[in-house]
Order: structure tokens, then C-alpha cells, then sequence
């Protein structure tokens, strides 16, 4: 033991690996009945268990323990796979088993695999580090497994990119249904796959004093930031069957599409329905009595917007009335977020400034 290795970047990795398995654990705990919480805890375990190896390498304890080689922890094809599976059953209620187990497959032969060779004899597993052609085929199977995780980090871009349009057109409040943080974790995973090529174009020493260092740093807050990130999401549902529009094609006639439309403008104008925070397409479309589908296109032929915006026009357009009106100065800039609809300040501000070009204080001062 005399002859392990410390180094404050063993430290840092081993903080990285404690703090992974201990937010991937809660995440499976704390919501068992939950699938996508489920995938998210399975894949911040699986990130973290990574580190492992590389803290047995740089501390020496592999060349004391040679039993200790090809531990079956790098989950080079399961570790985006499973993070493009949380994206999708967090969206998407109707994503099969099948499905699930078609995607893990191949992770799941890469662990069987490396089990094999864990439990084979030390002496064997030496022999098989020295020997060349086994050394080139493992090193083939790594590079592999990039362009692998890179076609599962552009499916998991694509997929936020389809449920943050559908999210637009049938919901008025998108707070915690747009999944953006999960999009930026995509782009993170693969800059940070490429940055390890770095490693390629460096002389060993560079990269081992100065450009892991940096990396394993970013590693550790980027465990931290997905870990809180998915326990905030969590406690929201979102699905795309919440979401999904009839089949049929109908097409809306003038008579219909002007006592429609005429219905719709008297929900808003007279009942006020946009002071909702919650309210979404289905809930005007039962309203009216239309399918979503129809209602969906008869907001964009007459309005040329998607739900979203036809809605916080509204809420904008009552907050512009309460800034001017005298009789809710008493109110400070939340107390209007909430009743002109909005469910948060944050919200407020963002679209309040999109729809009238200024801040709502800005606004107020200049009335």
C-alpha cells in the first residue's frame, strides 16, 4: 500500500465517483416507481463508475492488484444510450420495453463481456495486456463506441428539439416541460468525448499535469449540475400523450372556422380563460368542443402563432392594462406575473419583453 499513488486529482476523481453513485442512488430510491428517474439514476451511476478505473490507474493500486484489471465498470455503449432513454420516457409514455431493451443491447453484451475477462486469472489478464493484437482490438472497440455515443447524443437533440416544438403548441406554460438543461447535457457529453482525443495530440506528461486535471474538475461539476438538474425534474410530468393531436386531417370550413374562432376570442376576451397558468390546448379545445388538431390550426390561419404565444399575447396584453391602472400600484412585478396568468417571474419578464419590446418596469415608467 506503501506505493499508491495520491494526487489531488485522484481526490478530485474520487469526489466525482462518491458524488455520482450517491445522486444516481437517491434518484433510484427516492423515485422507484418512476422509469425516467430510474434511466436518469442509472446513467449517473454508469458515468460516474468510469472514473474508477482511471483512479486505479493513476494511484498504482492496478499494478499492485493486477486481479483488479478489466473491472466491467466502462460502459463505453450503454452510458449515452441510457441518457437518450431517460430523454424519451420522460416525453413519451408509449416507448416500449422492446424498445428499451433494443437500445441497452448492446451496453448490456459490452458488461457481459467484460465480467468474462474480470474473472479470468490475473496472470491471464496480464499475458492478454501484453499481447499486441489483443491491445489493438480493444483500442478498435473504444473508438467504436464514439461515433456509437455521438449518433445517440444527435437522436437525443433531435428528440428535445421535436418534444420543445410540441411543447410551444399545446401548452401556455412551459415551465419545467421544455427539457433545454437535458439538451445542454447532449452538446456537454459530446464535447467532452471530443476533448479526449486531446489526449492523442499531447505528450503524456502535458496531459496527465495539466489537461486531466482541467477535465476532471469539469467532471465533477458536470455530475453535480445533471444530478440536481434531474432531481428538479422529476417532480414534473411531461408527456408527449398528453400532447398528441386526432389523426384525422379535418378541414376546418369558413361557417365553422368563424363561429369557432368568434367562441375562442370570447374564451379569452370575455371569460379570461388565459389567467390559467396551467392552461393548455386541450383544456380550450374541450371548451369549444374540437378536436385539439382543428383548434391548432385555426389559431395559426388566424393569429400566425402556435398556442403558446396565442395565449401570452393575452396574459401580456392584461399586463400592460395592470401596469397602467392605478388601482394595482399596491402590486409589485410578481403579484402582476400572477394575475395576468404567469406562472413565474422568470416567465414574466422573458415574455413580457418578447411581446412589448421592453422590461415590464421599463413599461410601467414609461406610462
Amino acid at each position: 500500500m506503501d506505493n499508491i499513488n495520491y494526487t489531488i486529482t485522484n481526490l478530485v476523481d474520487f469526489l466525482g465517483l462518491v458524488q455520482g453513485l450517491f445522486l444516481g442512488v437517491y434518484l433510484i430510491i427516492e423515485n422507484k416507481k418512476n422509469r425516467p428517474t430510474l434511466l436518469l439514476g442509472a446513467f449517473l451511476i454508469v458515468f460516474s463508475f468510469e472514473l474508477l478505473e482511471t483512479i486505479l490507474v493513476d494511484s498504482k493500486i492496478i499494478d499492485q492488484y493486477p486481479s483488479l484489471l478489466f473491472l466491467p465498470l466502462n460502459f463505453f455503449y450503454l452510458t449515452m444510450p441510457l441518457f437518450y432513454l431517460y430523454v424519451r420516457h420522460i416525453t413519451d409514455t408509449k416507448f416500449s420495453k422492446k424498445d428499451t431493451f433494443i437500445i441497452t443491447l448492446p451496453g448490456i453484451v459490452e458488461f457481459l463481456c467484460m465480467t468474462i475477462l474480470f474473472l479470468l486469472p490475473a496472470t491471464t489478464k496480464v499475458g492478454l495486456e501484453d499481447n499486441i493484437f489483443f491491445e489493438l482490438s480493444f483500442i478498435i472497440f473504444i473508438v467504436l463506441s464514439f461515433p456509437y455515443s455521438v449518433y445517440y447524443v444527435i437522436k437525443t437533440i433531435r428528440h428535445i428539439n421535436k418534444h420543445n416544438k410540441n411543447v410551444n403548441e399545446y401548452y401556455s406554460n412551459t415551465d419545467g416541460k421544455r427539457l433545454n438543461w437535458a439538451k445542454k447535457v447532449a452538446y456537454f457529453m459530446l464535447v467532452f468525448s471530443f476533448l479526449w482525443i486531446i489526449e492523442i495530440f499531447q505528450e503524456e506528461k502535458f496531459f496527465e499535469d495539466y489537461t486531466y486535471p482541467i477535465l476532471s474538475s469539469i467532471n465533477v461539476i458536470f455530475i453535480f449540475w445533471i444530478g440536481i438538474s434531474g432531481l428538479k425534474q422529476s417532480k414534473i410530468s411531461v408527456t408527449t400523450s398528453e400532447m398528441e393531436l386526432p389523426l384525422e386531417e379535418d378541414t376546418i370550413s369558413e361557417v365553422a372556422a368563424s363561429a369557432e374562432s368568434k367562441q375562442l376570442i370570447a374564451l379569452m376576451e370575455i371569460d379570461k380563460l388565459y389567467k390559467e397558468s396551467d392552461l393548455s390546448l386541450s383544456d380550450v379545445a374541450k371548451a369549444i368542443g374540437i378536436p385539439q388538431r382543428n383548434l391548432s390550426q385555426l389559431i395559426k390561419q388566424h393569429t400566425n402563432k402556435n398556442f403558446n404565444q396565442f395565449v401570452n399575447y393575452y396574459r401580456v396584453e392584461e399586463a400592460k392594462r395592470l401596469l397602467k391602472d392605478p388601482d394595482y400600484d399596491n402590486l409589485n412585478m410578481l403579484g402582476i406575473a400572477f394575475e395576468s396568468g404567469f406562472s413565474s417571474k422568470a416567465t414574466f419578464y422573458a415574455v413580457f419583453k418578447q411581446f412589448a419590446g421592453k422590461t415590464p418596469n421599463a413599461y410601467k415608467q414609461a406610462v
